[in-house]
């Protein structure tokens, strides 16, 4: 299990099983069409439509610390016992794991959150291969970009994460990383918030090497 991306791995012994094929999480465009899967209230194998509503989304359920929370969030109808079903786009690649609603009743009231398929992928293979998962780090005190923030970097506009401050030492300082710095992309993709950044970051282990842009004094 790996309590801080709320994911567990079970072995099933068996031959001749269905799967499904993993997508790219990073991929998944707002607007997507996408299908919910579960077993709410009993219900067996029942599937539910909708929209990719937003992406890189941190609800705070998970606690603080270094738990990483960056969750796809749609409007297809999720409820109790959908929780660990699948959710698939419209070529049936999973894209994510059903995790959590936001709801003052309990019920559904139309958010829903899954687990990126990118996270998914590398903590199962983490627990295969080493019983646990293997968590990167650049080394960086992130903070979100505001108007602010943007104007002390000399940027025209709100995006990227602002370094407030690099780990002595850390991988990010050896790279040349300095504190006023804002990052905009990791491996080529866009990162606008420090939730996109751990997601980012997160897919990745100690010792694997990344191409990081960066913006500097404009």
């Amino acid at each position: 299990t790996d309590p801080t991306s709320d994911l567990a791995l079970i072995k099933v012994e068996g031959g001749d099983l269905d799967y499904l094929v993993f997508g790219d999480s990073d991929k998944v465009k707002v607007g997507e069409w996408v299908l919910a899967v579960g077993n709410p209230f009993n219900l067996t194998s029942t599937v539910t439509a909708g929209i990719v509503s937003a992406k890189a989304r941190d609800i705070s359920i998970l606690g603080e610390g270094s738990n990483v929370e960056s969750f796809i969030q749609t409007d297809a109808a999720v409820n109790r016992g959908n929780s660990g079903g699948a959710l698939v786009n419209t070529r049936g690649e999973l894209i994510g794991i059903n995790a959590a609603i936001a709801s003052h009743t309990g019920s559904y009231e139309g958010y829903s959150f899954a687990i990126p398929s990118n996270i998914v992928r590398k903590v199962v293979d983490d627990l295969l291969m080493y019983g646990e998962t293997q968590r990167a780090y650049i080394g960086v005190n992130p903070k979100e970009m505001n108007a602010q923030l943007a104007e002390k970097a000399g940027m025209k506009d709100i995006k990227g994460v602002y370094v407030a401050g690099v780990t002595p030492n850390g991988a990010a300082e050896k790279a040349g990383i300095k504190q006023g710095d804002v990052l905009t992309r990791i491996n080529g993709n866009e990162v606008n918030t420090v939730a996109q950044l751990l997601e980012s970051v997160r897919q990745y282990r100690p010792g694997d090497e990344v191409k990081i842009q960066v913006v500097r004094n404009g």
